[in-house]
């Protein structure tokens, strides 16, 4: 007599759990489908506003060149023209350099080569040289160190100039001739800060909370001609972070701006 054959029927938990584990499943994967359309939408943003401000200043040096090229203009408008074609170039490098850096940032292989260094020197060496170099153009500039400061610092000295250059190309960005910019440091709560303060235009209210992103790109730095492909401070954001540090802006819209470096205090020895 053939024995009775027994069948095992999953029990309703066990299909409950599976169920569970699947509705789980099914919504990371809805989450990453968000998170890769998203990042697609961000990246085209992104290349939308660089695309732009290449070519602004490339429109900029095909009309100066094309004035050149005309009979009869005269020594002075040719030297203007020149200094055109000359300050919109230095606009491209740095929208080149900037794109660089970015795609730099996001290897996985990107590392730091930081040393120590006292950062009072380095203030006044990069604030002579920026003056040397006439990039405040009619601001009225101050450096502010207080007396006897000898803190130091752990940074990547290339690096850490590129948020330097960013700070202060934001500061020139949104003052005229005639407004203040004021570079400096100062020691709070365990940390070194370095700033870069503007009487500038200052920053609306609605466009804080974005400020730091790729994609951001605010009215004045969609200024033909001037960088402004909002790459700018996120780079610096990123590049401070990586110091173990961090950075911050306050601002009153029409008032002025001010950005700070916050990196782990260091004796110097």
């Amino acid at each position: 007599m053939e024995k009775e054959k027994k069948y095992d029927h999953p029990s309703i938990v066990s299909v409950e759990s599976l169920s569970e584990k699947l509705i789980v499943l099914t919504r990371q994967l809805e989450d990453k489908n968000r998170q890769l359309e998203q990042s697609e939408l961000a990246r085209k943003k992104m290349f939308s506003n660089i695309t732009h401000d290449l070519r602004a200043p490339i429109a900029v040096i095909r009309g100066a060149a094309e004035r050149l090229s005309h009979e009869g203009i005269g020594v002075e408008e040719r030297l203007k023209m020149v200094r055109i074609i000359d300050s919109r170039a230095t606009t491209l490098e740095h929208l080149i350099e900037d794109m660089h850096i970015s795609a730099l940032l996001d290897q996985p292989e990107f590392s730091l080569s930081p040393v120590r260094l006292e950062i009072a020197p380095i203030l006044e060496e990069y604030f002579i040289s920026m003056e040397g170099a006439g990039r405040f153009d009619g601001r009225d500039n101050k450096l502010e160190i207080p007396d006897g400061f000898s803190e130091c610092v752990t940074i990547d000295l290339r690096y850490f100039f590129r948020v330097l250059d960013n700070l202060l190309s934001n500061a020139l960005t949104h003052t005229k001739p005639g407004d203040s910019i004021e570079v400096g440091c100062r020691v709070n709560d365990g940390s070194v800060e370095i700033f870069v303060t503007d009487s500038g235009s200052g920053i609306k209210p609605s466009d804080m909370p974005n400020i730091f992103d790729r994609t951001f790109s605010g009215a004045a730095a969609r200024t033909p001609g001037k960088a402004g492909s909002g790459l700018g401070l996120s780079i610096s954001r990123t590049i401070v972070e990586k110091h173990g540090g961090a950075l911050r802006c306050d601002s009153v819209y029409g008032e002025g701006s001010t950005f700070t470096i916050s990196l782990p205090l260091e004796r110097c020895y």
